[in-house]
């Protein structure tokens, strides 16, 4: 791993100070929509659970209804 240092002041020594800055933003911006996803994923993980329980509960009300009139569904 020693060589990674002159690699990369080799590389940044032949880009000029806009590209530079550029990656700079790219860099930042990646690393904002990796972050942002793992939100979204924990949101929607949330999400499917609560929808499971509303399911669930919404069953459990339809068995109810159906034994009380005496209805199969």
């Amino acid at each position: 791993m020693d060589w990674l240092g002159p690699v990369f002041a080799a590389l940044i020594a032949k880009l000029d100070p806009t590209t530079l800055v550029l990656m700079c933003l790219l860099s930042g911006c990646a690393y904002y929509h990796v972050i942002w996803r793992r939100e979204d994923r924990e949101d929607k993980a949330k999400m499917l659970e609560m929808m499971n329980r509303q399911i669930d509960s919404s069953n459990g009300l339809r068995n109810v209804l159906s034994a009380i009139t005496g209805k199969v569904q």
